[in-house]
């Protein structure tokens, strides 16, 4: 009898508090941006695992994380996940935020304690009552995609804290190697690393006779000869030629025209760059130590002006690696594509951008690259971008903040809504190298929709890609980087790259700002007013967006 009363009492506390979280329920409102409380997500939680059938909990995955496979799967996550659960796996998304219950952390224990068998299953099968589909095909027994995923969800796990202390205690002790030391355990990865611009921007001719591009006896602006050039600098855009004298290299005053395939004059002119007053008007009293060296190396020493090895190595981005080469763990290397977007980003933003160091002079010497910066450091530590005033034409920027100059990638970006999204450079790029046009992952024309497929919440809102461009879909003004990234930055003479502000550039900025625009950079015979009409007929674009100045 006894029991049955408490029984009995039990319930009806159990009632009296459903039935009193109820009501909070009720008078709270049911939004689904709301975060679901502490009970709410133990009790799906424990649901969605019980409800995982024991034979596919304890499957193992067929496949094995092989770079390739990774690629893979993180192909896969962006293309099915990224929308939801964002690049990085977080979740903080407008689309996730915007669910209830909210898309899981994928880097948190809670889901990295699942097993591949869990993790496999959830993918295939989706999650009832939430936002998550399933992503299983019916014609394909084994998952294969689902199984990538699974790995590349696997490779997002963050360090414990015993890891973490282990990377603090390696890091105090580590020194670099150089690449060739990551061959042995990473070739594939290596050996597509090896064939990039990366790898090559620096070569000594006497290791490399075909570096050197152009016949040096053609060269009608300032003579030198094979033998006095001791490194030989880029190959896509444009060559230059430095030679040794004592423990410096110096610039000859001419330099190759790749595209054009002409000889042209090499002289950092006055008001062309920031620490241009500090040294004499004379290539060879400019040494590239403290203007070049850093960025296209790896470990410059300011000091003894030597380096681990030339060209941007492995260690440039995954920092010093002697203790992983010597005991190989994820925990005593670093990788950008495991550290928060701003973190990732600076890997690229230390040389993809114009700035200077924080302390100028530095041991009395003018340095265009943040010195002491290595990846796990902060960059705005040692390094401040480039400022820019609105309204001014610099010799870095047009007067709405859009760039003008090379090798200011990074400046763009972070003044762009991709990087306030937590988009990476590695988003779109692969550094390892690929088959494609500045080591994009895809094709240009095909990265894009990636993320912005035709009425995908982040755009464009149209049913299909040529209702946004109009333009055929095969045409050139059907690519996204076309109106989106416009190659309006010089690099050498007429040859331009491409913007990463990723806004686009309206025809009546031209009149006000002298900005190049799309529109009539493609359809050159054209007016920026024609462009302006034309767009003003686009119905699905507000007329007063066709008439902005500025990018956005």
């Amino acid at each position: 009898m006894k029991r049955r009363k408490w029984l009995a009492l039990v319930l009806c506390a159990l009632a009296i508090l459903g039935a009193g979280y109820g009501a909070f329920l009720i008078r709270r409102g049911f939004s689904a941006r709301d975060e679901p409380s502490l009970p709410e997500r133990v009790v799906a939680r424990t649901i969605r695992n019980l409800s995982i059938p024991g034979a596919s909990a304890r499957e193992t995955n067929p496949w094995k994380a092989s770079p390739d496979n990774l690629k893979e799967g993180r192909e896969t996550f962006i293309a099915r996940c990224a929308t939801c659960h964002g690049h990085d796996g977080r979740g903080l998304t407008t689309v996730g935020q915007n669910e209830y219950p909210k898309p899981p952390d994928l880097l948190s224990p809670q889901t990295q304690s699942l097993s591949d068998g869990q993790i496999h299953y959830i993918i295939e099968n989706g999650v009832r009552l939430t936002g998550m589909p399933a992503w299983g095909n019916p014609h394909e027994e084994q998952g294969d995609a689902s199984w990538k995923l699974v790995l590349f969800i696997r490779d997002l796990r963050q360090p414990t804290a015993a890891e973490k202390t282990e990377q603090q205690q390696s890091s105090a002790t580590t020194h670099y190697t150089g690449s060739a030391a990551c061959e042995k355990c990473h070739t594939e990865i290596y050996a597509h690393w090896k064939k990039t611009p990366m790898a090559n921007v620096v070569r000594d001719p006497r290791e490399h006779p075909e570096a050197i591009i152009p016949d040096l006896s053609t060269n009608r602006i300032t003579k030198f000869s094979k033998e006095q050039v001791a490194l030989v600098y880029g190959s896509v855009w444009k060559q230059r030629y430095f030679t040794k004298v004592g423990d410096d290299y110096y610039p000859q005053p001419a330099q190759w025209d790749v595209a054009a395939k002409v000889w042209r004059p090499y002289f950092v002119a006055k008001g062309t760059d920031w620490w241009e007053p500090y040294y004499p008007p004379d290539n060879f009293q400019r040494p590239t130590g403290p203007t070049c060296d850093g960025c296209h190396s790896v470990a410059y020493d300011i000091h003894t002006k030597k380096v681990v090895e030339w060209n941007v190595g492995c260690e440039v981005c995954h920092g010093p690696g002697s203790e992983h080469v010597a005991h190989p763990t994820r925990n005593n290397v670093l990788s950008p594509a495991r550290m928060d977007y701003v973190s990732a980003n600076d890997a690229c933003i230390q040389c993809h951008s114009q700035g200077r160091p924080l302390t100028i002079p530095l041991e009395g010497k003018y340095y265009d690259w943040p010195v002491g910066y290595r990846v796990g450091l902060r960059l705005q530590d040692f390094w401040q971008l480039e400022e820019h005033k609105l309204g001014e034409t610099t010799f870095t920027h047009f007067p709405d903040g859009t760039a003008h100059k090379n090798r200011m990638q990074g400046n763009d970006f972070v003044e762009s809504v991709m990087y306030r999204r937590g988009i990476t450079c590695f988003s779109c790029h692969d550094v390892h190298g690929t088959e494609n046009y500045a080591q994009l992952r895809k094709p240009p024309d095909k990265i894009c929709l990636d993320c912005h497929g035709p009425m995908s919440v982040n755009g464009p809102r149209t049913a299909t890609l040529e209702e946004h461009t109009h333009h055929k879909a095969d045409s050139a003004g059907s690519q996204c980087v076309a109106c989106h990234m416009p190659r309006i930055e010089t690099t050498i003479a007429e040859t331009k790259v491409s913007a990463h502000t990723f806004g686009f550039i309206y025809p009546d900025t031209t009149d006000k700002y002298k900005i190049p625009n799309p529109c009539t950079s493609c359809h050159n015979d054209k007016t920026t007013a024609w462009a302006t009409k034309e767009m003003r007929r686009w119905p699905e674009r507000s007329p007063w967006r066709t008439e902005e100045a500025g990018t956005w």
